[in-house]
């Protein structure tokens, strides 16, 4: 364990991940309380982290600790390389921060300064580290070095101790990391490891931050082995997965008209969360869709499978993950907008970057005309529901209409029409047959019908809805179109998998027309008022709960189908 931790940390960066990431929470846990954290584009005077109070089990009074955080090994260019060079900002510390920098409330307080890295300082630097440390130690202040190997005994003796963390998780953590290699065992026990510490309800707040923070530094470890291992697929589910489960303890607390000190620690933790996840998403996504979508079946070509079912699962999962991506990137443009406007414009670049990159996927890649999966209506209306939030619907209403017409034409020539089994098996051998029966097996009910429909009385003419309409009437009579909505019960379990929740509107066939069609959904909107009940939609984050809609395979509620209806 402690060998995983240590390799582990010699791997972050000191920009974003070992200052920001991991020591806070580490810091957090053994006593200390954090004073700040690094910012970029201020002068910090040496001092990357400032912490008070006393180190279990080792301080008997409080310190004020500060710390000077470099990434990997210390070498002699890290020592004195130049302005960031270990020496300067020691120097700093002492002639500047300890100086102006320091609160009244902790000036009289003994100080430990504290060379921070994740790896080891160098034989070539020790040297120079232990005579400057004794010539500049005082009564009141003394030097410490916090290497990699301190760090991974810090945490095994404050987060992840046998006590702490039952040997069942343990073992989970373990299979995870030893799994990189494998996309699908990774995620399974990683899921087993953040499910089984973060599911458990009647937690005390000290026990719900702790297991918060043990998975989070694990789920790090896991994705910095992963991307190791060049395996992006694990660090997307996994990341996207802790996001989800971080939000399930968040999402518990009661009600409260002011937030107590626990509900902003987990605020930190929830925003720490979905760093993880945007950052482990750009990285997959600059590997993969951004970098090649420009290129006629590139991607196609680069699932590596003569099976057209397994070239169409691979491309609309892609285009899922990108749609999820760019409404993350959306909202957060929004919201900072006037608070943070350098930060709110990067992301609106980056809102427009996905969209041309959803623009360029589709049309480089045929296979995203024709769904073989009747969910892929998630896909479909997570980049409908982008093109409509980024007034971009013009880009997209041609390839909306593409689909009714090849989905319908499928049916006609019996050529992987969209069926309602998930099975690989299934979706692998379809289509069996060619008659009445098998189709009315297959396509027993349908979520995507109705909603190509509704757009395509948007965007279609007479002859296109005519000709949706017949083809349906012809070859699934039998078929339930309908819808999904969440219930009272969805909130509590969505974020954990539980998708035996939400109810179904039925009565949406296409051959009652539009009109009928629109009073059913609007009744139905009018009355399932649950959606305004789910933590994540009343708190703004509807993104969150539509990237849970997607993880777990749940229908986009109509809710998000058409915005100005």
């Amino acid at each position: 364990m402690k060998i995983i931790l240590k390799e582990y940390l010699a791997s972050l960066k000191e920009r974003g991940e070992l200052d920001k990431s991991v020591l806070p929470n580490l810091l957090a846990e053994i006593g200390l309380r954090v004073l700040n954290t690094p910012m970029i584009g201020t002068r910090q005077n040496g001092v990357d982290i400032a912490a008070v109070g006393k180190v279990k089990g080792e301080d008997t009074e409080k310190h004020l600790y500060l710390f000077c955080i470099k990434a990997g090994n210390i070498n002699r260019n890290d020592w004195d390389g130049g302005p960031q060079s270990v020496h300067a900002e020691l120097n700093e510390i002492r002639e500047v921060y300890l100086r102006a920098n320091v609160a009244s409330e902790h000036a009289d307080l003994p100080v430990k300064i504290c060379l921070c890295c994740g790896g080891e300082i160098e034989e070539t630097v020790l040297m120079n580290w232990a005579g400057y440390t004794q010539s500049q130690q005082t009564d009141t202040i003394r030097y410490e070095e916090w290497n990699g190997d301190r760090l991974a005994d810090l945490m095994m003796r404050c987060l992840l101790a046998r006590e702490l963390l039952e040997e069942e998780h343990r073992r989970n953590f373990q299979k995870a990391v030893a799994m990189v290699n494998e996309p699908s065992a990774c995620y399974e026990y990683s899921s087993l490891f953040l499910l089984g510490l973060l599911s458990e309800t009647g937690l005390t707040p000290k026990a719900q931050l702790l297991r918060l923070r043990q998975s989070y530094i694990c789920l790090n470890a896991v994705t910095a082995w992963a991307i190791e291992a060049d395996n992006l697929e694990s660090i997307y589910r996994i990341s996207e997965l802790g996001v989800l489960v971080c939000w399930h303890v968040v999402n518990s607390q009661p009600g409260r008209t002011k937030p107590t000190k626990h509900d902003q620690a987990l605020n930190v933790l929830l925003d720490q969360y979905v760093k993880l996840y945007l950052s482990c998403s750009e990285r997959y996504l600059s590997k993969t869709a951004h970098k090649h979508c420009g290129r006629l079946h590139a991607l196609s070509a680069a699932v590596q499978s003569r099976e057209a079912v397994d070239v169409n699962l691979a491309l609309f999962e892609l285009l899922g993950r990108l749609a999820t991506n760019g409404l993350w990137t959306a909202f957060l443009s929004q919201n900072l907008s006037g608070n943070s406007d350098e930060l709110s414009r990067a992301f609106a670049e980056n809102t427009n970057r996905t969209l041309d990159t959803l623009v360029e996927l589709i049309n480089s890649n045929p296979t995203l005309n024709s769904p073989f999966k009747d969910d892929h209506m998630i896909e479909i209306c997570l980049v409908m529901y982008l093109a409509q939030l980024t007034g971009s619907t013009s880009r997209f209403a041609p390839w909306i209409m593409t689909i009714a017409n090849r989905t319908t034409l499928a049916l006609v020539i019996n050529s992987h029409y969209p069926i309602c089994q998930r099975d690989y098996r299934d979706l692998l051998n379809h289509p069996g047959k060619a008659d009445a029966a098998y189709r009315k097996e297959v396509c027993s009910g349908s979520v995507l019908y109705p909603y190509l429909f509704v757009w395509l009385h948007q965007l279609g003419d007479d002859a296109d809805k005519e000709e949706f309409v017949d083809r349906l009437d012809e070859f699934l009579p039998d078929c339930t179109h309908q819808a999904w909505l969440p219930d009272e019960d969805t909130d509590t379990g969505i974020w954990l998998g539980d998708t035996d929740s939400g109810v179904c509107v039925t009565d949406l066939s296409a051959s009652k027309g539009f009109t009928h069609v629109a009073e059913v959904l609007n009744l139905a909107i009018e009355q399932c008022t649950d959606i305004n009940e789910i933590g994540a939609v009343r708190s703004g984050l509807s993104v969150l709960f539509l990237t849970a809609c997607r993880h777990h395979r749940l229908p986009i509620p109509p809710h998000f189908w058409i915005l100005n209806n």
